[in-house]
Parts: structure tokens; C-alpha cells; sequence
């Protein structure tokens, strides 16, 4: 099982630090859980290697889990749709909630804890949220 999360860059100093939103990273760590690996990629890299809702490839290649600080209504949508789970992150370390996840101690994220509609920056006709006001 394979587990994405936002990280600030992708240079040593920066891999294990969590990014603030998952739609707005510009680099992420995909780590498998079977192997104790992480592999990093850009934003262009993760849609080549796994598509928009990260289930392109095999079975092995299947994200299941997103862990994220933020997640717009959009992608929690699509990433839900596609049965991928999405963790609300303790700290911003990538390796500290890697653990965290694996002893089942993270909380999922529902619409309530997803940021709000307004603040995606998205019109109501581009998105397709019902919890718009």
C-alpha cells in the first residue's frame, strides 16, 4: 500500500517537511508501506506516474492514503470517489506521521475539516462541492 503526502521540496532539507495544502504542493513523497520506501516527485511527475486520481498503474502503484494539512472540497471529492482515504497529519513531519499512520493514530479528514469552499478560490460553477453557500 502506497500513502502521498504534500512536502515542501524536493532536497534533503526540505523532503521531510510536510506542505501546507495538497492541491497547492509543488512536490510529493509517495511512501510504500511494504518496503519502507519513499520515492519524491514533482507535480508533474505524480500525475504522469499515477494520474489525477492516483490509481493509474497496477495495483501496487495505487495510492490509498493521502496524509494532508489542507484539502480543498474538490479533491476531497475526487480522492473520496476513488476510495483513497485522506488523514488529517500531527505535526508537519513526513516520517513522524508515516508512523503515526501506520499505528492507526491519525484522524481521516470529513467535510467539516476540509477548508472551506470560499476559501478555494474556485467559482461555484467550477466546482462541484455541495456545501457551498
Amino acid at each position: 500500500m502506497k500513502i502521498c503526502m504534500p512536502i515542501i521540496g524536493k532536497n534533503p532539507a526540505l523532503e521531510n517537511v510536510l506542505a501546507d495544502d495538497f492541491y497547492k504542493a509543488n512536490f510529493y513523497c509517495v511512501h510504500d508501506l511494504e518496503k519502507g520506501e519513499n520515492e519524491l516527485f514533482s507535480k508533474s511527475e505524480l500525475m504522469l506516474r499515477f494520474g489525477l486520481d492516483l490509481r493509474k498503474g497496477g495495483a501496487e502503484d495505487v495510492v490509498k492514503a493521502i496524509i494532508s494539512p489542507n484539502v480543498r472540497p474538490m479533491a476531497f471529492k475526487i480522492l473520496k470517489d476513488n476510495d483513497i482515504k485522506v488523514f488529517q497529519p500531527n505535526g508537519n513531519e513526513v516520517d513522524v506521521n508515516i508512523r503515526l499512520f501506520r499505528d492507526d493514530l491519525l484522524h481521516e479528514h470529513n467535510i467539516r475539516t476540509v477548508e472551506e469552499p470560499a476559501g478555494c478560490g474556485l467559482t461555484c460553477s467550477s466546482c462541484s462541492s455541495t456545501t457551498c453557500k
